[in-house]
This record gives structure tokens, sequence and C-alpha cells, in this order.
């Protein structure tokens, strides 16, 4: 069978691939057909019978739908008849029957698809005389987004939408005929994590913004096309704005390497602190530690800061200096943080959260492409999705968007493996172990595996030959885990940093190495971080052992390429990982300069620390819970206010231009600032004219970003080579396990949920009320052993601290384990987990 057909369309001959729809073939050809209920993303229904042609076919000519009409050879369409014509604007007029004629005050209005079908296509005037029908309007189905039932046009898109990427049914049709409305699903909610993007596909104003809602005109806003920085996707989208000063609203943007065109509802409405009164104007200096902060210039604050860092350096020696950078901000910021620190304080103390203390430093997934199913499109090339302690649903939704539908549409099988039966985990197998228990359940997997497999040569001989350890998995379930890998042609394993993130993090590195080589699929063993710039963090050196591009600090000929490129030298050995200086403070660190990070609010004890130190120098968006400890405090831009790249979890580079000005405001980007800074550390220092200095500075420094420049980028990035990964697989380490301190003892773990309490959150009006308060999860066994019921509040501690909280009972929790989200309100796991992702714990009643 041929794969292509040959049909005409309005007497012109046009060849397309075998299966391509009659609407498509035409818009190739430049030919308008109107419709509402076909969307290019969703699968056809033909519901609003808007794109009729003419088709002749053996019964003689008739009209037919256009857009789930397939093209067949030798076909014959018309688009241009009197008849379609007469069809299409009686089609329209009846859709106008009931519609409002509100588009003055409708965000619609402007680029209103009906609005331009009616112009084009439908009639000089309404013949409707009777009253118009009504219905709800300022509806709201969400806590974020506003039905108008009146503008509805039944077009289905919301209801497909739902369905057919989130598979989850919560729109629905009800009533009959003219009487129809789309309203919720009884017994449900529109919670769905990017339910946000039926906003964007409505045909008409029927669905809005509720936080959005009158704040624009569409010819009035200036649209600019950036990334989201809610998780490591790097969702592309396009930032309105007004006046160059306000941001209004912001959509998804087409990419198919990353985003598909859909994003989360995080990065569509959770930009209201953009502009937000509290947010740091001016830079802030406290002189002595019984002293306010004050507002000063800016000359004063970085002359005082370089003043105050020199002195701290002559006192402690260079390596009493630390330094902390953030997976929020840009490669460029975080590049020029580190060379700060390593050549201009000459420290080594260089790190930013889960960066030095998860023992597999980020190598990305092979290709975000290999695990989508486009609508039009190839099927996933990923057989096999192995999710190794990672919660797409809550941490990085559309990944799971996009495996949805390459189970569901694609063919490919997932299997989840982690501590709670989360959401993502609900499709195919799902395997719960006890937390810390990780290198067992590894090496029992590889000791299955390699009875699959014909790999004793690629593997030591000692991984065969492991002792079993109870983690809660049957090993039934471990078998077939095993088989699954040994069977499948191109699996991908994606873990999350919190499985390396403990003693034996390393050795859990090596035994996913193991696995992944003795099942063949070593060159998609895929380590990720879980923030928007986690790998860029990792490629540009924002790590204790590493320098830029990944080079071990004790790397002679890398050494010597930067030395040469910064003119300067470089300390030795490998500094502290973000929680060693935190412990450390006051006592091995003396003076710490923190940038877009808070790690006072993430552990109560490293807030005490803080304020042991001789110098805290803060830079940031908002008078955090760490710069008010500071003693100077320096206010930056956010990333919709400054240009940057940024590195995804596959290893795009992408730009994220500047977007909008805040008026009134003295802060400045965080290169910048930096810059400025180390002008007065160093007589030697080169400075910068722009960010995309620093950007070709980095194409130079790391040897994956070569190809890298700020014009070539484009809108849609590129893509890294992925580093060589060691093919060498070392013996395996026994697993000793940490004994419990009591028999009652639980093993606590935390986790992420999609809204915390971050102030991206909490000044977003209109998803507060969807963040969580501090809760613990606990089987409800455990409860009921400690006659502790549902909704108590409860105390658990440790030596390392204790917290109060309201306990949940969650079946989702193994017996034995507890989970605790971070990030949710003053109650910070992290107090009892000691910068590890577990601990053992007390539970009692409060």
């Amino acid at each position: 069978m041929a794969d292509t057909v040959t049909l005409s369309i309005n007497d012109e001959q046009v060849t397309v691939p075998r299966g391509t729809l009659v609407i498509d073939a035409a818009t190739q050809m430049g030919i308008e057909i109107p419709v509402f209920c076909s969307h290019p993303k969703l699968d056809p229904v033909a519901c609003c019978r808007q794109c009729l042609v003419e088709m002749e076919g053996p019964r003689g000519t008739m009209l037919n739908t256009a857009c789930n009409m397939p093209c067949m050879p030798d076909m014959v369409v018309r688009t241009n008849t009197p008849a379609v014509q007469a069809a299409q604007e009686a089609n329209l007029a009846f859709i106008l029957l009931h519609h409002p004629l509100d588009c003055p005050i409708c965000d619609k209005g402007g680029e209103c698809p009906l609005q331009d079908m009616t112009m084009r296509f439908g009639p000089g005037v309404s013949q409707l005389v009777e009253p118009k029908r009504r219905a709800q309007k300022n509806y709201d189905i969400s806590d974020t987004i506003v039905l108008d039932q009146e503008r509805c046009v039944i077009c289905w898109r919301c209801v497909r939408y739902l369905e057919e990427w989130e598979e989850k049914p919560q729109l629905g049709l009800f009533e009959r005929g003219g009487d129809t409305i789309i309203d919720v699903q009884p017994g449900t909610c529109v919670d769905a994590k990017t339910s946000g993007n039926i906003i964007d596909i409505c045909p008409v104003g029927a669905l809005t913004n509720r936080g959005s809602r009158f704040q624009y005109r569409p010819w009035q806003v200036e649209r600019t096309p950036t990334i989201s920085l809610h998780d490591p996707m790097g969702n592309n989208i396009s930032v309105d704005t007004r006046n160059g000063t306000e941001v209004r609203r912001i959509l998804g943007r087409e990419n198919m390497g990353v985003n598909d065109q859909f994003i989360t509802d995080r990065d569509r409405f959770c930009h209201h602190w953009v502009g937000h009164p509290d947010r740091l104007t001016k830079p802030l200096v406290r002189h002595s530690p019984n002293e306010q902060l004050t507002e000063v210039s800016w000359p004063e604050a970085l002359d005082f800061a370089a003043r105050r860092l020199q002195e701290v350096s002559t006192a402690a020696g260079p390596v009493g200096l630390g330094a902390i950078g953030s997976a929020k901000l840009s490669n460029e910021s975080n590049y020029l943080l580190q060379r700060m620190a390593r050549q201009h304080l000459q420290t080594p103390n260089v790190d930013h959260r889960q960066g030095g203390d998860v023992k597999a430093a980020p190598t990305g997934v092979p290709s975000l492409a290999h695990l989508m199913q486009p609508q039009y499109g190839p099927k996933p090339e990923a057989d096999l999705i192995i999710l190794f302690g990672v919660d797409p649903a809550e941490e990085i939704p559309m990944l799971d968007v996009h495996l949805k539908r390459a189970i569901s549409r694609g063919g490919s099988r997932q299997i989840s493996i982690h501590p709670r039966q989360t959401e993502s985990g609900r499709r195919g197998q799902s395997l719960q172990y006890r937390p810390g228990l990780e290198l067992a359940l590894v090496q029992s997997l590889a000791r299955a595996a390699l009875t699959h497999t014909n790999a004793d040569d690629a593997v030591p001989s000692g991984w065969s030959q492991t002792s079993p350890v109870r983690t809660g998995v049957l090993q039934a379930d471990i078998e077939s885990v095993a088989g699954a890998l040994a069977a499948s042609e191109n699996a991908v394993i994606i873990c999350g940093p919190d499985i390396t993130q403990q003693t034996d993090g390393e050795e859990v590195r090596q035994a996913l190495h193991c696995l992944a080589t003795a099942t063949g699929h070593a060159e998609r063993l895929a380590f990720i971080g879980l923030d928007a710039n986690s790998q860029g963090c990792h490629d540009v050196g924002v790590v204790p052992n590493r320098l830029p591009g990944g080079e071990a600090v004790d790397n002679h000929p890398a050494r010597q390429r930067l030395e040469s490129l910064w003119q300067g030298t470089l300390p030795d050995g490998i500094g502290l990982t973000y929680s060693q200086m935190l412990e450390g403070c006051g006592e091995d660190i003396k003076g710490l300069y923190v940038m877009g990070a808070d790690p006072a609010s993430e552990n109560a004890r490293w807030a005490e620390n803080l304020g042991r130190l001789d110098l805290l120098i803060v830079q940031e968006l908002f008078l955090t819970a760490t710069a008010q400890q500071a003693d100077i405090v320096l206010p930056a831009r956010s990333w919709v206010e400054v240009d940057g790249t940024f590195t995804n979890m596959e290893r795009r580079v992408q730009r994220s231009p500047k977007a909008v000005d805040i008026h009134g405001s003295e802060a400045a980007p965080d290169w910048l600032i930096l810059d400025h800074l180390c002008g007065r550390l160093s007589d030697h220092s080169q400075g910068y004219a722009s960010v995309q200095a620093i950007t070709a500075e980095i194409a130079e420094a790391i040897p994956a970003y070569r190809d890298i420049a700020w014009d070539t980028l484009g809108e849609l990035g590129q893509v890294c080579a992925r580093p060589e990964l060691d093919a060498r697989v070392e013996a395996p380490v026994p697993f000793a396990e940490e004994g419990a301190p009591s028999s009652t003892a639980l093993r606590l773990f935390r986790g992420r949920t999609f809204y915390d309490s971050s102030r991206f959150c909490t000044l977003t009006d209109v998803v507060a009320n969807l963040i969580p308060e501090p809760y613990l999860a606990v089987n409800p066994v455990d409860l009921a052993r400690r006659d502790i019921g549902d909704g108590s509040e409860v105390t658990v501690g440790n030596d390392y601290g204790s917290l109060t909280v309201t306990v949940r009972a969650d079946e989702t929790v193994a017996p034995g384990t507890a989970f605790m989200p971070e990030g949710l309100g003053r109650q910070p796991v992290g107090t009892v987990l000691n910068g590890r992702y577990w601990e053992w714990v007390s539970l009692a009643a409060a």
C-alpha cells in the first residue's frame, strides 16, 4: 500500500501522507476551512459542523465534515461552492443565536476565532427576534478557571483535552439539544495539574483565567517567548506584558521537543509575585549585630560586601568562606558565582541545594521526544519507562502527561519504584519499598536481571552473588521488573535525586549503573534534578567536586584550561557540600554568600547556625527567612526581568529573554551584582558588557556547550551532548542496613507537592487556597498501634529536632514509614532529616 495519496481540492492536485485529514491537506495548500471543534492536538469529533465541504462520491456530491475525513485516492473536494458557503453561514447563524453580545468586555475579544469566522464566513445580520437563552456566567469551575456557559459553542475541546491528555474526565456535556451545556462531572472537581490549557484551546471566551480576567486586551500586550522555571522540563511559554512593566498573563508555546504546546498550572497562574510590593528594591546593610537592616546605595553595599569578604578571608582563610547558588537561577548567574568563589575568593566551597549532597550528578534524559506521543507523529521510542524515586504527577506534571500518552496511545510500559503509592505509579506496575533500602533493592534487581541476560562479562561476578535483603518488595515483583528490563529494547530509567542523597548514595548510583549495563540500557540511564536549572548548575560548576563542564577538581588539563581563560588560579581540593556548609556555619564556615536560596526555611537548626556566622550576604527577590538574618541583602531581579539561559532535564539549553522592567526598583540582575562585586574583590576581574558575553564564555569553558550562542539558540533551544558515562562497573559493596533506634521508630521520608508555601504560590491569590497545610502521612495500621486518630496533632522527632504537625491516615504510605511534604508552612521537615531525604523518627500524640 502506498504511503501517500493524491486528491483534488478546489480543482488542484495535492499529494499527502496516507491518513492525512482533508482539513489538514487543505491547510497545506493555503485553503482555509472554518472550524471550532477541530484542534491539531485533539482527536477529531466533527461536532460543530462548521467545516462542511463538498465531496464527490459514488452517490454524487454531498456535504461532509473535513476535520474527521481522511484523504482518499482520487478524492474530489470543493470548499468554495455556494452550497458550502450557505452551510457555513447557516451553521454560524445557529451558533450565534444564543451567544451573548459581550465582545467589548470578553477576554477573548480581539483574538477570538468566533469573531474572525463570523466576519469571514458568517451572516451579516441576525434573524433572532426572541430573547436569548440564559445560562450561568462567572461560574468558577476551579480556583483558577471561570466558565461562562452562555459563550460556550459546545466544541468539546475542554472535555477532550482532560480526557485525552490528562486522562481525567472532569468536564462533560449536560442537558440536550439547544439546552446543552458544559459543566463539572458530578462528584469530581477540575483539579488536573495542567487544566489551565483548556483556556488556551477554547475557541471563544467561555473559559477564562481567573487570575488575569479583565487585566488585558490582546492588542495592548507585548508577547515575549520564554520558558517556565517551575520544574526541570523548561516548558515553553509566552509572557504577555503591558507597557513593558506588568505581567498580564502567561500562555503555552509550542516546542515539540519539550512540552508540545501545553504547560502546567504553576507555569500559567503563578506569576503575580513578579511586581509584588514585598519585592526587595534597594540594598540593605546591617553594620553591627545589634542594628536593623537599613537601606544604602549600591556602591556602599558592594564596597561593604567586598571589604567584609576580604576581612573574613584574612581571619579564617579562604576555606572559611562558602558560596551557595540556586537551580532556579540562570546558567550565567551560577557560572559567575562559582567563578567568584573559586578565582576571587579562592574557596572550593561552592554548591547548591541537591547539588554535591546528591551522589549521582544529573546526566539528563537521552531525549524527551523519545517519551512523547504527539497527536500526529511517531510512537515513542522508549518501550519501557522506569521511574525510580520520581513522582512526575507532583514534581514534573508535563512529563507525567507525556508518559500517560506514551502508555495509552504509544504502547509504552511504565514501572514506578517509589516509597509511596503515587498518582503516577497507578499506571502499570508499581514497586513500593522502604526508604533507605534503595541499595538492597537495586542489588536484588541486578542479581535477578543477570539471570535473564548474558552480561556476566560486562559486570563483576559479585553482582550475581549479593545477599537478598527484605526491602518491602515481593521477590516475584523483583523478578518481573528484571525480566521486563532484560526483554526491553529501548528502556529508559529515570532516577530522582533523593535516592542517592544518603550515606550509601554512591553505592546506589553504582548499582543502578550495573543494572542498566546488565540489561543493555546503560546509555539510557538518566539521573535528573527536580529544579528548573538543576542540570545547568552542575554543568557550570556550582558543585564542590566538579569544575565547569563536569570535570573533576583535580583534573589538571581542565584546571589549566580554566586558569588560562580566567587569567587566575584555582583553589585545590574538594569543597564542602550544601548541607556541610550549613552544618558548619560558625565553625568551619565563617562567611557565607547565598544567592537565590533560603536554607533557613528548610531546617530550624540551619536557621540557628546562620546566626553564628561572622558574615552572611544574601542576594534575593524577597526578605526571606535567610535574608532576615543577613548582614548584607542585595536585591535581585527575577527571571522575567533579565536575559539568561537555562538547561533542562534533557540538556536542552534555552533562552529566557527579558520581558518586563519593574519601575521604581533598584534591583539588579544577579550576574551584574556579581560582576561588580568581583571588580571590587580583584583588580584582575575582566568584567562583562552583557549577559550574552557570559554565555559566550561558558561556551569556551565547557566543551559540551561549545556550539551554544545566544543568537543561535532561537526560540526552541539547543540540546547539548550527554557526557560519556564511565563504562566500568565496580564490584558491589555489601549492603548494611541502618538499624532502627527503637522497635517503634518510623522511616520518615520527604517529597514535593505541586503547590507549596513558596512566595511564587502564596503571592498568587488564585492558587493560595490550593496549598496544603503541613501534614504527616502515616499508614492507618501504625496510627492504630499508637492509638492516634486521623487529624490529630502529633510530634515527630529524633536527635536532630522535632516537629508538631497534623497527621493523616494514608494507605499510600507503607506500614513502618511516614511521609511529609517539604516546603509547606513553618514546619520544615528538614529539621529532622539532617540533610538527607529520610531518617528514623519517633511518633507520639502531641
